[in-house]
This record gives C-alpha cells, sequence and structure tokens, in this order.
C-alpha cells in the first residue's frame, strides 16, 4: 500500500517536471544541447529530497523515475499545443500560458 506521503512525493515529482519538460521541449527545437541537459538534470535533487521525505525505499525509485518522465513528456506536449496557438514562445511555462490567455481574451 502507498502512503498519502510517496504518493504526494510521487505527484510532486510529476507536477514539478511539468515545466522542466516545457523548457526542455525549447532546447531540443533551438539546438542547445547544455540547456536541454539541465533541463532535464534542474529537478532532480529535488525529486531525491522529495522520494527521502516521503521514506520511500529504493524499490520505488522505477515509479518515481516513470513520474519524472511523464512529467517531462507532458512539458513537451504542452509546449507542441502552446506552439500551435502562439507565434512565438518561449521557454517560461507560465508566461506563455498568461500570453496564450491574454490572446484568447483578445479574441473573444
Amino acid at each position: 500500500m502507498v502512503s498519502a506521503a510517496i504518493f504526494a512525493a510521487l505527484a510532486f515529482t510529476y507536477l514539478l517536471n511539468i515545466p522542466f519538460g516545457y523548457w526542455r521541449a525549447d532546447a531540443k527545437r533551438r539546438g542547445k544541447k547544455l540547456e536541454w541537459i539541465a533541463a532535464i538534470h534542474a529537478p532532480v535533487p529535488l525529486v531525491f529530497a522529495a522520494r527521502m521525505l516521503a521514506g520511500a525505499t529504493l524499490i520505488m525509485i522505477p515509479i518515481f523515475v516513470a513520474a519524472f518522465f511523464l512529467g517531462q513528456l507532458t512539458g513537451g506536449r504542452i509546449k507542441g499545443r502552446i506552439s500551435e496557438v502562439l507565434e512565438e514562445t518561449g521557454k517560461c511555462l507560465i508566461h506563455d500560458m498568461r500570453l496564450l490567455l491574454s490572446k484568447s481574451g483578445e479574441d473573444r
């Protein structure tokens, strides 16, 4: 049975990686390898800390890895969807969401 703390750490891992996946997708499109590597590895210490604080065992690492990469994948897909609507996107999910919302307000 998964405890509430472990479930919260998994949710944190997934949600934390969405903006990093968004950033990674931008770096991939522009061919910036160092930025792409940073977008993948920057959240690792926070995920490690969350896993340790939740008391997850080593057996649970594959589940955390899956949550990590699902968050990265989700962020990349969000980047693709926003790129379809906005002419120019940046590296920051929050900034681009604000632009998207302001654009949808103008269209009304």
